[in-house]
Parts: C-alpha cells; sequence; structure tokens
C-alpha cells in the first residue's frame, strides 16, 4: 500500500517560527511546531533579528515535523515557505550575514524614504504599485549604504526573510513575485526587476535574488540541510509567497468578493483582483495566485497597539484575553471615546510614517475597560477605512474572512463586522500562514487539486458567517466620521519633534 503523500509549510514570523504537516487528501493539520524568536530593538526606531537564530528556529520546527511525518507514515511531497515581508538581510559572496536582519517594523529610514519619493516621483507607483514607507527594503538599503559602507561594499547578495531559509535548504538565492513586489524595485506589470529604478538608485541587478512564480518548485533540499532537518535530500522546496498572502490563502480569501483581514500585530486587509489601482492607500502587488494582483492595505498597530494598552493600564499579571474581557464588559454609555492607532506611524487608509497614536474624548466615567475597548474599536474602524478604499478602487468586496490571533476573539470580531457591516468568518488558527505555505507545494505537484481555488475549497473546512449586530453596526457609524476627524486634525497638527 501506498504511502499516503504530505505537505509542509513553514512560517518565519517576527515572533516566532511555526510550521505544520498537512495530509494531502483532506487537508488536516496533522501535526505542529513552534519556536520562539527574540526582536533586537534598536535605539527608539530600530528593529532587528539574527538571521542564525531564524535558522536554528526552523531546523528545529522541520526536525519535529520530520518526525511526526515519518511516525505517522506520511510522505512529505514539497515544502512552502512563507515569513514576514520586508526583512532586509545583506550577504557576503559565501552567503553569510554581515549585518543583522532589518525588519519591516524598523522606521529609522525616514529620510531615505523622503529621497526615494523625491527621486522616483510617479515612476515608482507605476512600476511598483506602491509608495515608499521605511520598512520596505529600498529606503532601508539607502540608510546602510549610508551609515554602514563598510557592510554595503562587502554585500554581493540582498535577502528576505522566507529567502534565506530557502538558501540554507537548497543553496539557491531565489524569492517569490509577491516578496519581490514588496522592495521598491519590482515591475508589477512586467514580473520583473525594474531596470530605470535599479539605474535611479544604483542598484546592481546582480544584489537582488531570481524571482518565481510563488507554486514553481525553486530548490531542493540538499544533503546538508537534510542533515541539519531530517527532511528527505532533494525535497522540493516551492517560491512560497509572503506572510499576508500566504494567511489569505490558508482562510480561503481567493477572489469572490471573499477578503482576508489578518488581525496580528497589524492588521492586514488583502484581496485578489484581476487588475491593478493607483498606490495610495493600498499597496498593489502580485499575488500568490499564478494570476492577478493583491490589493494590501495595512493599519500598522492592531494587536501592537492591545499589548501596548495592556502594559500601560493593566497590572502586569493580565493576559491579553483578559484585556479583551475588561473591553468587552465596559459600558459604552460612558461617551464616545476614540482611539487613532497610529503608533508606529500609518500606511492605511492615508499613508502617513509620521503619524501618531491618540485617544480623544476620555471623560471621567472611563475606566481602564473603555480604554482597551476604543483601541479595538479603532483597529476595527481603520480596516473599515481601508476596505471603503478597496471598493473605491473597484475591488468587490462581500464577506471578510478573519485570520491570525486576533480572529480567535468573538468581541474583536464582531466590531470588525459592524464597523464594516459586513459578515465574517474567522479562521484563528495561529498556523494560517504556514497552511497557505503547504497549499503552495501541493500546487507545485499539479496532482493534489489543481488550481489553490479547489484546493482552498477542498482543504478548509465550512465554518459559519457571523453578521454583524445591527445596534453595534449603528453605534460604530455614528463613531467612524468622528473618528476620521479627529485623525485629521492630528495630521494638521503634525508630529512632535524632540525626544
Amino acid at each position: 500500500m501506498a504511502t499516503p503523500d504530505a505537505f509542509l509549510g513553514i512560517d518565519l514570523g517576527t515572533s516566532s517560527v511555526k510550521g505544520v504537516l498537512v495530509d494531502a487528501a483532506t487537508g488536516a493539520v496533522v501535526a505542529e511546531a513552534e519556536r520562539p524568536l527574540e526582536l533586537v530593538e534598536v535605539g527608539v526606531l530600530g528593529a532587528e533579528q539574527d538571521p542564525e537564530a531564524w535558522w536554528a528556529a526552523s531546523c528545529a520546527v522541520l526536525r519535529e515535523l520530520a518526525f511526526e511525518a515519518a511516525s505517522r507514515q506520511l510522505h512529505p511531497r514539497a515544502l512552502g515557505l512563507t515569513g514576514q515581508k520586508h526583512a532586509l538581510l545583506p550577504l557576503d559572496a559565501e552567503g553569510r550575514p554581515l549585518h543583522r536582519a532589518i525588519l519591516w517594523c524598523d522606521g529609522r529610514a525616514l529620510e531615505e524614504t523622503v529621497e526615494v519619493h523625491a527621486k522616483a516621483g510617479r515612476l515608482l507607483g507605476k512600476r511598483t504599485g506602491s509608495l515608499a514607507f521605511p520598512g520596505y527594503l529600498l529606503p532601508k538599503w539607502l540608510r546602510l549604504r549610508r551609515h554602514a559602507p563598510d557592510v554595503a561594499a562587502r554585500t554581493a547578495r540582498l535577502v528576505f526573510a522566507k529567502d534565506w531559509l530557502r538558501l540554507r535548504l537548497t543553496d539557491v538565492v531565489a524569492t517569490d513575485r509577491t516578496e519581490a513586489s514588496s522592495s521598491l524595485l519590482f515591475d508589477i506589470g512586467r514580473k520583473a526587476w525594474a531596470p530605470d529604478l535599479l539605474a535611479m538608485f544604483d542598484v546592481p541587478a546582480t544584489l537582488l535574488p531570481t524571482v518565481v512564480r510563488s507554486s514553481d518548485v525553486a530548490g531542493r533540499v540538499s544533503a546538508a540541510a537534510a542533515a541539519e532537518t531530517l527532511l528527505p535530500a532533494g525535497l522540493p522546496v516551492v517560491g512560497g509567497a509572503g506572510d499576508n498572502e500566504a494567511a489569505a490563502l490558508g482562510c480561503g480569501a481567493v477572489g469572490d468578493g471573499k477578503v482576508a483581514v489578518v488581525l496580528g500585530t497589524s492588521a492586514t486587509v488583502i484581496a485578489h483582483h484581476a487588475t491593478r489601482g493607483a498606490a495610495g492607500g493600498l499597496v498593489w502587488g502580485r499575488h500568490a495566485l499564478r494570476q492577478g494582483y493583491a490589493a494590501t492595505g495595512v493599519v500598522l498597530s492592531a494587536g501592537r497597539a492591545l499589548e501596548w494598552v495592556r502594559r500601560a493600564a493593566f497590572p502586569s499579571d493580565f493576559a491579553t484575553d483578559e484585556v479583551v474581557e475588561a473591553a468587552a464588559a465596559s459600558d459604552p454609555s460612558a461617551g464616545p471615546l476614540a482611539f487613532v492607532p497610529s503608533l508606529a506611524g500609518e500606511r492605511s487608509p492615508v499613508p502617513d510614517p509620521t503619524a501618531s497614536g491618540a485617544f480623544v474624548g476620555l471623560r471621567p466615567g472611563h475606566g481602564r475597560g473603555h480604554l482597551a475597548r476604543a483601541v479595538l474599536e479603532g483597529v476595527a474602524l481603520s480596516v473599515a477605512d481601508v476596505l471603503r478604499v478597496l471598493r473605491g478602487a473597484g475591488v468587490p468586496v462581500t464577506e471578510l474572512r478573519l485570520t491570525s490571533g486576533g480572529a480567535k476573539s468573538a468581541f474583536w470580531r464582531g466590531l470588525v463586522a459592524a464597523a464594516a457591516d459586513l459578515p465574517v468568518v474567522a479562521f484563528g488558527e495561529a498556523h494560517g500562514p504556514a497552511t497557505g505555505a503547504a497549499m503552495l507545494a501541493a500546487r507545485s505537484t499539479g496532482e493534489h487539486g489543481g488550481r489553490l481555488a479547489d484546493i482552498a475549497a477542498r482543504w478548509l473546512p465550512s465554518k459559519p458567517a457571523e453578521a454583524p449586530v445591527p445596534s453595534e453596526v449603528a453605534r460604530l457609524g455614528r463613531l467612524a466620521p468622528w473618528l476620521a476627524a479627529v485623525r485629521n486634525a492630528l495630521r494638521s497638527v503634525g508630529a512632535p519633534t524632540g525626544p
């Protein structure tokens, strides 16, 4: 009797590395593993991680999954990769890291972001579908060249987070279209690096990885990597996708008006669309599906804002779930309270890297539960603003697929549903992006369901939609224009200066 097939997916996140082993026939996650990662904060705005810690954690996860596959007599057919986007990792000619990886949430490249806009002008949006932000690869590379010229001079390759894993697994330097789209150097229409932007910013094409489709095989596990991970030597490793694109696959948001809301550290709204729109409150890039574009809006502080209010307003032994319970127990009749969740600048609904957060409307009757409620409502209303921008770009929005940690909270889901006045379907499993990566691995074989939409339909369980509560729709509908006015007022005042 033939050994049943299985697929592996691994997600190199900011706080941990997660992996799944998926039964090819049913889509059931038969095993999962996770290892934590540490964030290195550099000054006020810097955020870095050790790439060797990435590899060590990934090896531990893969060894655990390989053991589970063997014990369950499953045959691994391919591995899919996903992970945090925008990380910049410079390598020398031997493929060794020259610097810690500079992450998506690093905000130090403000000056270089202004420089990119000044030099590229409208060409940037025309080629890349995006505006520049400090956490993107190009501004960070310009800053590294300026502040660490010795590192830049020795750099032979630039790779993203998940693609460092690919290099260690397969000895191949490659990335996928979703990741390349976020670099500010990729022509999303031509699906290739943009020669005019490379020349404008003096970035040799040889620094950048080969670009493949998300479900194409980009390499195979080497004998050395097999010894470290216990994976079979020769196992195919596919192109993979950025974490948000993989999460969208993992919750079945693959068109037909289904839009993913990844409610994690940030709140990312991502939808598939056949054609692209203009850069602005949305970023346009290539999708993990073989055709079409990903329209993405990001509220930078979602779970991050919830964690902030937990630390700032609650006893140190309060867990996040208890903070959400306090928010749900608070009485909205104490008076409207608006929270602008721009703790680290903002990308959507209005791009502003200097934006800051604020509470407005505080009254004597407000307690810490009201503060937590305002944080959750502020994120939910910001997500609704992004959805309005999506609709304005012609993207159909009929149902929200909520995924990542925030999707586990019925209270937060209800707020998102009410703010958007849309039904939501919860996929609160922590391994959503890794499952999406496993789907890409399955697509690579051509033997397990054909198109990604078919694989998603077969693998994902049917879940009920949760309708918005009409009274909450009305209440948040009254709060929304006030929050928008507060956001605009803060923008007109400008960001504070000094320490």
